[in-house]
């Protein structure tokens, strides 16, 4: 279990703090990372501005990162912030990427299932240095959430935007990837790669 200090800094010159993470080798979970944190009330504090402030600019600085949950961070706090963009790439990816959102920012994120219907896909977490393994999610589900300013904000989402919903209110809820992964399923993350680049190579044949 280690946290490391980015290289990355705020406007302010401050470093923007390093990944919680777990170590599978010891089978070590930072508390964080597996208790539920903090709801946050309106209207927010400076304090609770600041954590959003930090949490999205960690999130700007990676450039393959679909969503980010503050706990992951070390900030216990019911925040994320996520995007999924329109991209042809990812589609080529993730076929069920269907519906999209541009970056978005959630206070006291929630959501519930749509119907009994699941698709299994890899999904990776910077919590989770260097492996990815297929987890169950539903394939459409109904989200609850607030802005920054308190405002409601409900909908539902499907296919891989709603994965990326539930993998990230998952993170405020204690909950990561690899609990629904046995530990014999999760793959080194360069294997995973290969192996769904063979995958769309393959597919790519048939056509």
């Amino acid at each position: 279990m280690t946290t490391t200090l980015s290289s990355c800094t705020l406007n302010d010159g401050k470093p923007l703090p390093g990944y919680s993470v777990v170590d599978l080798t010891a089978n070590q979970k930072p508390v964080v990372l597996t208790t539920s944190a903090q709801k946050l009330s309106f209207p927010l504090t400076p304090e609770d501005i600041n954590d959003i402030r930090i949490l999205e600019a960690k999130f700007d600085q990676e450039k393959n990162c679909a969503g980010l949950a503050a706990p992951q961070i070390g900030i216990a706090k019911q925040i994320i912030v996520f995007a999924a963009p329109e991209n042809e790439d990812m589609k080529k990816w993730r076929p069920d990427f269907t519906q999209f959102m541009d970056k978005t920012i959630w206070i006291n994120p929630s959501y519930e299932g749509i119907g009994e219907e699941k698709r299994e896909d890899y999904e990776a977490c910077f919590s989770v240095l260097e492996m990815a393994g297929t987890v169950k999610r539903y394939n459409k589900v109904r989200y609850t959430a607030y802005t920054m300013t308190g405002d409601l904000v409900e909908g539902m989402a499907e296919g891989f935007l709603a994965r990326i919903i539930q993998h990230e209110v998952d993170h405020v809820n204690g909950k990561l990837f690899i609990d629904y992964v046995p530990g014999d399923q999760l793959m080194k993350i360069d294997d995973f790669w290969k192996k769904r680049a063979e995958a769309l190579k393959a597919e790519q044949e048939t056509k």
